[in-house]
């Protein structure tokens, strides 16, 4: 019996696989949240500012939307859908990457077993 007292912080504190796995879950929370969340960039005209979603990452750029939304002026509503597709293509990379990291990582610590 040792006579150091007990570390309160042994009490709260993850063993490293339960922290990879909460880290496991949030990568594939986030990543799906942020594929489904519709993605809204600024508008190509200070003037006269848009309040028109570009979509998100699953269905690409709501042409006809941004079009309706825009209405005749075609110079700012192709501004605006080259701005919706770069900004659309940027989210798409972080959150596949996010979900599918995720899914890699909770099928390799359920399939992968360690020595306890």
């Amino acid at each position: 019996m040792s006579t150091e007292p007990e570390d309160p912080l042994d009490r709260i504190t993850l063993s490293p696989a339960r922290f990879a796995a909460v880290l496991v879950v949030v990568a594939l929370l986030l990543g799906l949240v942020l594929a489904l969340v519709p993605v809204k960039v600024a508008s190509p005209a200070v003037a006269r500012p848009a309040k028109v979603s570009c979509g998100n990452t699953i269905g690409g750029v709501e042409t006809r939307s941004i079009v309706e939304g825009l209405g005749e002026d075609r110079a700012a509503t192709v501004d605006y859908i080259d701005m919706c597709e770069r900004a659309i293509s940027e989210r798409t990379t972080v959150s596949w990457l996010l979900f599918f990291g995720g899914l890699v990582g909770g099928i390799g610590m359920g399939v992968v077993r360690r020595r306890r």
